[in-house]
């Protein structure tokens, strides 16, 4: 069963992905209608590339070491 560490970076994690495809999708329509995108647009992707990538390694990290935890458990 997972940790409640881990289930609260799942949950923040996922936060984040729906965050970054949004992100990734106004990029996508302004490509799409041949402009450019804003700063704004520009500065929340970066912001939520950065706290995706920030995230997936804690999340990565916790999952890693409750595996080591659960497998030294066992022996």
């Amino acid at each position: 069963m997972a940790t409640d560490e881990i289930r609260d970076l799942r949950h923040k994690y996922k936060a984040a992905y729906t965050t970054y495809l949004s992100c990734v999708q106004s990029l996508s329509d302004a490509s799409q209608r041949g402009a450019w995108p804003g700063p704004e647009v520009l500065g929340n992707e970066e912001r939520a590339f950065n706290e995706l990538s920030f995230l997936r390694q804690a999340l990565l990290d916790a999952l890693y070491e409750h595996s080591r935890q659960v497998a030294k458990a066992q022996h």
